[in-house]
């Protein structure tokens, strides 16, 4: 940016009497340019797309921890949600199938997923995901649903 400076008039003092004298003119001025600025630039830039990311991955480990499974002698209990809580509730009686299914990584891990058929019409289907010793889980539940059953005197009909 040219900045024009008009010229004043100065006083220097001499020993034969004071004299003025005008300044001079600015001939050329500017900023430092913003390439230095340019790896925080970058940085800030990359950044932002990484830390997008990164508080995604934090909110679904957070929504992953409040997703939790109850089993009682009554009933399975499904609580979900971090901000909004839903707790879905299902008659053990009402299980008539059940299965284990273990994707790769789960079954490294030691996990599995327990799938129940049902005839509740708000859930004909719960899918239990990436709980630890799947097959162990699924004979507790069936366990419970024999025990539930025999306790309430129902019998599944197709």
């Amino acid at each position: 940016m040219h900045k024009r400076v008009h010229p004043e008039v100065v006083d220097i003092g001499t020993s034969a009497g004071i004299v003025s004298a005008p300044e001079s003119e600015v001939i050329w001025e500017c900023s430092e340019g913003q390439v230095v600025n340019a790896g925080w630039i970058v940085f800030g830039l990359l950044g932002f797309w990484l830390i997008l990311p990164l508080v995604m991955a934090l909110w679904r480990i957070w929504q992953t921890s409040r997703h939790t499974y109850s089993l009682t002698s009554q009933r399975l209990r499904e609580r979900v949600g971090v901000l909004n809580r839903d707790v879905e509730e299902l008659e053990l009686y009402r299980v008539k199938d059940l299965s284990v299914h273990q994707p790769l990584l789960q079954q490294v891990l030691g996990l599995g997923q327990v799938i129940l058929i049902t005839s509740d019409r708000s859930t004909p289907r719960v899918v239990l995901n990436a709980v630890p010793n799947p097959v162990g889980v699924a004979d507790l539940i069936r366990r419970n649903v024999e025990a539930c059953r025999v306790a309430k005197g129902v019998r599944e009909i197709d």
